[in-house]
This record gives C-alpha cells, structure tokens and sequence, in this order.
C-alpha cells in the first residue's frame, strides 16, 4: 500500500494515475476541505489531520505501507522532514512529487531565503504590501509591517477569514478568494488594492507563480519571490507519470 501525503492541486491527480495502475493508496490531509475534494468520485480512504511520528510509524506499521509519496506543498517542510525519516527508520521508499522552481533571472524579482527575509524586505518598500503567501505566514509580516499596509490574499474558508480578522484585517485589505488567478486577474487586484509590492511563494504553475510575476511585471512592480526550503529529499519527481513508472517498476521486481 501506498501512503499518499496530499496538500496540493496535483495530489488529487496523481492519486488518480496510482490507482489506474490498481494500486492500493491511502491519503493525508490536513484540512477538511482537502478531504472533500479527494474523497469526491475517488473511491479512495482519505485520513484528516496532521500526523506525527508516532501516528505515521503506526500507519506504516498497521497498514504494511511499501511507499510513502510526497506531494504535500512545498513549504510544508514539517510533514516532508518527517516522512523522509520515518520511510530511512521503517526501511520502506520515500518519492518526493516536486513543482518545477520558477525562474528568478526576472529584475522586478527579488529573492528572500525565507519569510523573515521577505517580510523584512517588503517593510523597506512604501505603500502596500500585496501578500500572496498563505494565511499561516500572516503572522510573520504582521512582526514587521503594520496591518493597514497589508492586503492578503487567502483561501474563502471561514476558519482562515476569522484568523484574519482577529489579526486587524477588514474587507478592505482581505480578499478571500480561491485561484486559480490569471494574469488579467492579479493585474485587477493589484491596481484595486494599490499594491507597491508583490510577495509569493515559488509555488510554480500550479501555484500560479507565473501569472502573479507576469502581472507585476505589466505594472512594473518589484515580486518578493521566498525560496522553496532547502530540503534533501532524495528521490524526487516533476513529472508526475514518471513518479508512477517508478513505483510500478519497483513493485515488479
């Protein structure tokens, strides 16, 4: 069996091309929202909430789990450090489904190792600050940068607006709203909101990285793009039908 850790757009379809290949897939996720969305004509057993170790060594162990497939978000590295040391301590394959990274050659480009730096960076420019970086990295700006100078971006799930609200947000600098955004439409939003800078995450084209550059660009306005973490990851994967051969072969043997 294979534990599939879903957390992204692709997770859905990759567990789809798994169990064409009549292999059997049990998925993660941390929201419910997640859940609905894989449970949703899949036919697939979808367990909610965050593991830890204890809880992940008990699935290896009480589902005879062979693989452990990584398609979690590339900035969940919590959930990534885990399974790669519990897949080395239980002796089963760690496969890692990784976006391909945005090119960052762009001048209106400016990178930040992590949130710190972004947030840090985007305080020096003047004017608002157009976050795009996900309602759990909030926090980290709000250290740096007054809530009025912000607009955030963020899923429409009322846990998430509420977070936002007890933060000091209000329907003027909130959008909640779900992607995917095209360039047309980030362009609207960052001329509403007066945007003097975009912050993301290199979230690739899933993500929609390119069309917020894109759209920054057209208005000349710098982009904070913050790096993916620096994950060791070992065997890993941007071609999802590729992930699949692999597991297939390694079962065949």
């Amino acid at each position: 069996m294979i534990l599939a850790l879903c957390g992204t757009s692709e997770g859905r379809e990759l567990v789809a091309k798994l169990l064409e290949k009549q292999l059997k897939v049990l998925t993660t996720v941390t929201t419910g929202y997640g859940a609905k969305l894989l449970r949703e004509g899949m036919g697939v057993e979808v367990l909610e909430g965050r593991l830890d170790k204890e809880k992940m060594k008990a699935l290896v162990n009480n589902k005879g789990l062979e693989y452990i497939v990584d398609i979690t978000h590339p900035y969940a590295e919590n959930i990534s450090r885990l399974a790669i040391e519990v897949a080395k301590e239980e002796k089963i394959h760690y496969l890692r489904y990784e976006r391909k990274a945005t090119s960052s050659e762009d001048k209106h480009i400016l990178l930040a190792k992590d949130f710190d730096e972004a947030a840090k960076l985007a305080k020096s420019f003047r004017g608002n600050i157009f976050l795009t970086v996900g309602s759990n990295h909030i926090p980290t700006f709000l250290r740096e940068v007054d809530v009025n100078r912000l607009v955030a971006r963020v899923l429409p799930l009322s846990t998430i607006v509420q977070a936002c609200e007890d933060q000091g947000f209000t329907p003027d600098n909130l959008i909640a709203m779900k992607g995917p955004f095209n360039e047309e439409m980030n362009k609207q939003m960052f001329e509403t909101y007066r945007a003097a800078v975009i912050v993301t995450k290199d979230s690739g084209k899933a993500g929609g990285t390119e069309e917020k550059i894109a759209a920054a660009k057209t208005l000349n306005l710098p982009v904070i793009l913050v790096k993916k973490p620096s994950i060791s990851y070992g065997e890993v994967y941007d071609d999802m039908d590729s992930l699949v051969h692999k597991i297939a072969s390694i079962r065949s043997k």
